[in-house]
């Protein structure tokens, strides 16, 4: 005969070896998540380092795996590179600037060697500023000549006036001419 246990509100107990397999079978996942996941940050964090290790080796970061301490020391090191690159960027348009200006100079002293090459001129007035020169000369010649070359008859900060003409004795012509060189324009 088989003995029936029919009492309603008997408790049911574990075995201890099943609370233990329960056990296991719970926190198995979570650790192995975490293994996981350990493992693929080890992996990119290696991975950045060979990646950038000249960067990584020239400021000294040392990259682990608790990412709030490497990303402190990341955004320190961004903020050292804006600044140079911030000072860097300055020094470079203060040099362009420079090298323009000089350009533009030495365009004139170019212009200036050309119009005083030919015989017969002579300089009256000369004035310099940071925006401009300006220079007055005569002309003294028999026949019309060419007062700048085509090269600079195109440029438009060059601005040359005839002042007065006067015709001499014995077929010469004396002329008065201004010209303005706009170093920088409006």
């Amino acid at each position: 005969m088989e003995k029936l246990n029919i009492y309603p509100y008997k408790k049911r107990k574990v075995k201890l070896t099943t609370f233990a397999v329960l056990l296991i079978a719970m926190l198995l996942p979570p650790i192995s998540f975490n293994v996981y996941f350990r493992y693929v940050k080890e992996q990119m964090v290696e991975n950045l380092e060979n990646r950038y290790a000249e960067i990584l080796n020239a400021y000294s970061i040392d990259l682990s795996i608790d990412s709030s301490r490497n990303l402190a020391e990341v955004s320190r090191i961004e903020d050292v590179l804006l600044n140079q690159i911030k000072t860097l960027e300055f020094k470079v348009n203060s040099l362009n600037a420079y090298l323009e200006k000089r350009k533009r100079w030495e365009n004139f002293s170019h212009l200036f060697t050309e119009i005083f090459k030919k015989q017969g001129r002579t300089l009256s007035y000369l004035s310099f500023s940071q925006e401009k020169a300006v220079l007055e000369f005569y002309e003294v010649s028999r026949e019309p000549q060419e007062i700048l070359p085509e090269s600079f008859l195109k440029d438009e900060r060059i601005n040359l006036k005839l002042l007065f003409e006067e015709h001499l004795p014995e077929g010469y012509t004396m002329k008065k001419y201004r010209l303005e060189y706009e170093v920088a324009k409006k």
